[in-house]
């Protein structure tokens, strides 16, 4: 199904692997921070959950068990789409961040190719080699997990035609252009990226856009006036406007529904996104049924 003109589906991004409480005290931690804000999203017209988890101490984590349990809330207290990261942090090993691919959700994130991040004045390989790639890709395949490629630049927008060209997965493909971050090797979150970005596109692609800090709100609204599907959240911004923190992930989406709805757009619900993904859904209340009975990996 292509996307019915009109619809844009709205993800929020609710915690994120770089920033902490540091940055804005009412970023989402602790599973029930997570959970709470998560609902009220989805209640604000979210139609998939980005999820990220934490350890108790607020650091990083791929820990299947916490994965697990805010897998199973959110599904039990909202119909969304819920897509848990493969990235985590670059900081995490990759065989720990195909922990979530495991839990069989509907969708996961997968980062298409090689960055150097920024963290508080320290630079931070994110390892994300063609091999990687594609053990993930082959698991999610493996398990009927919608992919979600993150593309930071124009060069993995290549690497994502290689790994359509591979027939490991099958259509639709969803893109999702993560602009603006703190890298080397990322685009700016700027109008002309954008749009360059946006032509680069492989044909048939469903298309999202994320764009961090100060250019999340002028980015997304461009990209829904272009047709797009946008991502926001306190993964991406912590702020509101310049000099107001966010209160809550809400707010952004409720931005966002406000903007689409002048631009004569009607978000989509978690059904409608996911007939246009192609998904393969879940019951009311339930975690998607696995395609494969157990939580052990493909031996590489």
């Amino acid at each position: 199904m292509t996307q019915p003109e009109g619809k844009v589906i709205i993800t929020c991004a609710l915690t994120g692997g770089i920033h902490g409480k540091e940055a804005n005290a009412n970023l989402p931690e602790q599973p029930d921070e997570i959970v709470a804000q998560g609902i009220a999203a989805w209640r604000a017209g979210a139609a998939i959950l980005h999820v990220h988890a934490r350890t108790p101490d607020g650091g990083n984590t791929m820990d299947r068990a916490i994965y697990r349990e805010l897998h199973q809330r959110l599904c039990a207290e909202t119909d969304a789409i819920i897509q848990l990261t493969t990235g985590g942090s670059p900081r995490l090993p990759v065989a720990e961040r195909l922990n979530t691919v495991l839990l069989n959700p509907e969708m996961c994130s997968l980062n298409m190719g090689l960055l150097n991040f920024f963290i508080r004045g320290e630079q931070v390989f994110f390892s994300n080699h063609r091999s990687d790639i594609a053990r993930f890709a082959r698991e999610m395949q493996r398990r009927g997990v919608r992919p979600e490629m993150e593309v930071y630049n124009i060069a993995m927008l290549e690497e994502c035609e290689h790994l359509i060209s591979t027939g490991i997965l099958e259509p639709p493909f969803v893109i999702n252009f993560v602009l603006n971050t703190p890298t080397q090797g990322g685009l700016r979150g700027t109008p002309i990226n954008l749009v360059e970005m946006s032509r680069r596109l492989p044909a048939g692609v469903i298309c999202n856009v994320s764009s961090m800090g100060r250019t999340q709100l002028p980015i997304t609204t461009m990209a829904m006036a272009m047709g797009h599907n946008v991502r926001v959240g306190m993964e991406d911004n912590v702020y509101f406007r310049k000099g107001e923190l966010v209160q809550h992930n809400a707010q952004l989406v409720e931005r966002t529904v406000r903007i689409a709805r002048e631009l004569d757009l009607t978000p989509a619900t978690p059904d409608e996104a996911r007939e246009i993904m192609q998904l393969r859904g879940r019951a009311a209340g339930a975690i998607p049924t696995p395609l494969v009975a157990d939580e052990q990996p493909l031996v590489e």
